[in-house]
Order: structure tokens, then C-alpha cells, then sequence
């Protein structure tokens, strides 16, 4: 009886474990020991003892999928462990990126296509439009997708200064 308990409750503990290391190993490894002590139980108490005591390890391992999965995201620890369902404090207008649209600045890094851009006196992290643009080179912010800010090479001054305006 007491190598049951000892696995319930190893079992338990890694179910619990499973909260702050997310990999699903310690889920595993807690499930199979419920398993465990689920035949444990059969094997050494025949008859309704057994079954009772095997049915009752696999009810607690259910109880704490749902306990993990259920229960503790919605507690005062879990909310501050895990992410929000909803997302509408992050828009892009409520952190100032839609003010960007139609901006000029400067690569800082090479943009292939992730990196940082220098636009006004911000470093912000930019996407191009699906090239590669080498640092230094002046860009312009197409559009902002969530929190994506997308640019595309902008034309320099110079480019411009021997052409006619008609």
C-alpha cells in the first residue's frame, strides 16, 4: 500500500511541476507514474480493493489535468505566471507604432528582412517588405501590422536632385 501512495503522490507532484516546467516531461512522467500505481494497485489487491484503488488513481490524475489546466490559470499565482487570454491592451495605436506609417529613418541594422531602423529619435524593431536593406540605408515605414512595423527602402535626397520635377 505503501509504494501506491508514494507513486499518487510522486505523480502529483510532477503533475504540479508541469506548471513551471512547461516542456510536458514532467506531465509524462507524472501520468505514467499514476499508471504505475493504477496496476500496483491491481497486482498487489486482488478483487474490488484493486480495481477501487487502481480506478482511484486514475480519477486523481485526472483531477490534476484539470486542476493544471482548469483551475490554476485562473488563480491569483496563475494569472501572474501566465499570459492573458485577451490582448487588447497591446494594440499598435495604444504603444504609438500607427503614428509611424508614412515615416522616414535609417536601417541600423541589416534588414534581411528582421532588424532595427532609427526612426525620429526612436530604435524601433522593423520588417522589410521582403528584401534585404543594408544598415545605413534610408527607409520608409509602408505599414504597421499589429505590432510589425514594415518598411521599404526610401529614396535619398540625392536621387533626386538631378531629375526635373515635370
Amino acid at each position: 500500500m505503501q509504494t501506491y501512495w508514494i507513486l499518487v503522490l510522486i505523480g502529483a507532484a510532477l503533475f504540479g511541476l508541469e506548471i513551471f516546467l512547461p516542456m510536458g516531461f514532467a506531465g509524462l512522467l507524472g501520468g505514467f507514474l499514476f499508471l504505475m500505481a493504477a496496476w500496483h494497485a491491481v497486482q498487489q489487491f486482488s478483487g474490488i480493493l484493486g480495481m477501487a484503488l487502481g480506478f482511484l488513481a486514475v480519477i486523481i490524475a485526472c483531477g490534476m489535468v484539470y486542476l493544471v489546466v482548469h483551475v490554476f490559470p485562473k488563480c491569483k499565482v496563475g494569472r501572474n505566471l501566465t499570459l492573458g487570454a485577451d490582448m487588447k491592451d497591446s494594440r499598435a495605436d495604444n504603444i504609438g507604432l500607427m503614428d509611424l506609417k508614412g515615416k522616414t529613418g535609417v536601417a541600423k541594422t541589416l534588414l534581411r528582412p528582421a532588424g532595427y531602423a532609427e526612426i525620429g529619435d526612436q530604435r524601433i524593431d522593423v520588417v522589410s517588405s521582403g528584401m534585404e536593406i543594408p544598415a545605413g540605408t534610408p527607409v520608409r515605414v509602408t505599414d504597421v501590422e499589429g505590432n510589425r512595423v514594415i518598411v521599404e527602402p526610401a529614396p535619398r535626397d540625392d536621387e533626386h536632385a538631378g531629375e526635373s520635377p515635370f
